[in-house]
């Protein structure tokens, strides 16, 4: 069984009962779906790494006006030193 209040709390979420249910319902069926997968044999496939013609599209580095320093730290509180400080979102 899946302890969904585990992964709500690591997900900041709020979720009423039924999307609970729903929700532990499908990670269940996941990890079932993973199980069935661990007994194809595999022994004689040889690992596919890339799809053949397939492209990687990056777009151009091109250099722009940015933000002035000055501009970006009129809000003192949230500026230490050279670094932005944000709320921490990992962890427990």
């Amino acid at each position: 069984m899946i302890d969904i209040k585990k992964y709500e709390k690591l997900s900041a979420l709020s979720l009423n009962p039924e999307e609970e249910e729903k929700i532990s319902k499908d990670l269940e069926d996941i990890i079932d779906y993973f199980g069935t997968l661990k007994e194809v044999d595999t022994k004689n496939v040889e690992p596919y790494i890339y799809t053949r013609g397939s492209q990687l599209f990056l777009r151009k580095d091109v250099i722009g006006k940015s933000l002035e320093k000055e501009a970006l730290t009129k809000n003192r509180e949230l500026f230490k030193g050279s670094f932005y400080k944000v709320k921490k979102i990992m962890g427990e």
